[in-house]
């Protein structure tokens, strides 16, 4: 069934994300005791089957050119490391201590250590989810996985250098956190996406089979989604106040940087799926190692891990807006040529 040329899948989509969010804040509130258990295998087993299907669509081949290509590179390079820490940290001081200060919702220690988990949201880049964003927003997915390979290496290096100055923390990034990262998230549906891509290219009904592994990837975001809420939530719950003051930043944040990057490249005249690629990946933030940063370097207070916590619970959602709008803008571009 189709709705001015929106199927019914793509009508339900947002509905049926809003109904894991609420089922994920309802187990959290009610099984809340194994709900840490359910997530050290239930996001790792979600987030392969979210990737996985992307994988099948690209070649080796033109993720070794992307990686070669230094101008996209070094533009994103540049907006990760070089813009992105300082824009959130910008943002959270200016709105926590001259907006939300002066209307004593919280005291000055408990508003300074917001402002740390937030800075931790914005210092490191995403180096799994970003493929699947950009892959949903029809964007080059080459590049993208390229992107994060770079990631990979470099936040390693520069996230103790970021968190240090802004944050006046000294940290140790771990780097086999980052490649567990790699392993679980980008190697193995990589190399389970090309095995599946060269058993089937040659097939008839290969673009069916690519139409089902993309309800698969529906169905995993979905049970990531109810996974996450359900084991991160709590702050929903015991910090409502919270959600909303973090979430104006990061929604700032997320929508700012995407735009740059997009525009950016659009200006150096990248084409939409370059331009949407290098957008998602300066964007998009790597939450796993804001919250494990937030869990040793911060553990004596308590709501820069909260703050942490709350970033994946915002990023979905707010992501899944973003490929919404590149769609449009998609659709836009193909009618006016």
């Amino acid at each position: 069934m189709k709705f001015k040329g929106l199927n019914l899948r793509t009508i339900l989509f947002p509905f049926l994300v809003a109904t894991s969010m609420i089922v994920g804040i309802f187990m959290g509130f009610h099984l809340k005791a194994i709900g840490k258990n359910i997530g050290i295998y239930g996001i790792p087993i979600g987030l392969f089957f979210m990737i996985y299907p992307a994988m099948t669509k690209v070649g080796i081949e033109k993720i070794a050119r992307s990686f070669k290509d230094l101008k996209s590179v070094g533009l994103m390079v540049f907006l990760n490391y070089a813009v992105a820490p300082f824009l959130v940290a910008g943002l959270a001081y200016f709105f926590f201590y001259l907006l939300i200060e002066p209307l004593k919702i919280y005291d000055h220690s408990i508003i300074s250590q917001v402002i740390v988990g937030i800075i931790l949201l914005g210092v490191a880049p995403c180096i799994a989810m970003v493929m699947v964003w950009t892959d949903m927003a029809r964007g080059n997915l080459s590049m993208g996985v390229s992107f994060v390979a770079w990631n990979s290496v470099l936040q390693v290096i520069t996230t103790p250098f970021l968190v240090y100055y802004l944050a006046r923390t000294s940290v140790f990034i771990n780097p086999l956190l980052i490649l567990e990262s790699v392993i679980l998230y980008l190697i193995s549906p990589l190399i389970a996406g090309n095995i599946t891509r060269k058993l089937l290219i040659k097939k008839r009904n290969f673009s069916k089979i690519l139409n089902l592994l993309g309800n698969v990837q529906n169905v995993a975001l979905l049970f990531t989604i109810v996974i996450i809420f359900w084991t991160e939530g709590s702050g929903i719950i015991n910090y409502p106040s919270l959600i909303w003051m973090v979430g104006i930043v990061m929604i700032l944040f997320y929508f700012i940087l995407f735009n740059i990057g997009y525009l950016s490249a659009k200006k150096l005249n990248y084409n939409y799926e370059d331009s949407t690629a290098l957008g998602f990946t300066v964007a998009a933030r790597d939450f796993e190692v804001s919250i494990a940063i937030a869990l040793v370097a911060f553990s004596a207070y308590p709501f820069v891990a909260i703050t942490t916590a709350i970033g994946p619970l915002l990023e979905i959602p707010l992501m899944l807006i973003i490929v919404a709008i590149q769609l449009m803008r998609r659709r836009k571009s193909n009618k006016e040529t």
